[in-house]
């Protein structure tokens, strides 16, 4: 899937995805299912934070998005999506994580990210 696809996607559904996609079990198949992938998921996202704001709040392109308007973030999310394959690897946890962060905004999520080293 891509940036936009997810984009329509609610936060619940994206943490499942998420959770689906690093336990490399696929789509979920039940509610339970789908309910053990989001917690995994949304986990998985906050024990990250600070390591994603390294990978992003720092990076020159990242930067350049900082205070666009939410009429932007779609835009800012195929920005990271970019940006976030080049370190993780995989296009579908990049535009998840991607699109997960556009939807804050980068102002708000890379707010009190540690120093760059």
């Amino acid at each position: 899937m891509t940036v936009e696809e997810y984009w329509h996607r609610s936060d619940d559904e994206l943490y499942a995805l998420l959770g689906a996609e690093l336990l490399g079990e696929g789509v979920p198949l039940s509610p339970a299912d789908d309910e053990d992938k989001r917690r995994f998921g949304q986990q998985w996202f906050a024990n990250k934070h600070r390591e994603l704001q390294s990978k992003i709040c720092h990076h020159e392109r990242a930067q350049a998005l900082m205070g666009t308007t939410g009429s932007d973030r779609l835009l800012d999310a195929y920005a990271l999506q970019e940006l976030l394959q080049q370190s993780i690897g995989d296009p579908t946890t990049a535009a998840l994580i991607a699109v997960l962060v556009a939807r804050v905004g980068l102002g708000t999520f890379c707010r009190n990210a540690p120093a760059r080293p």
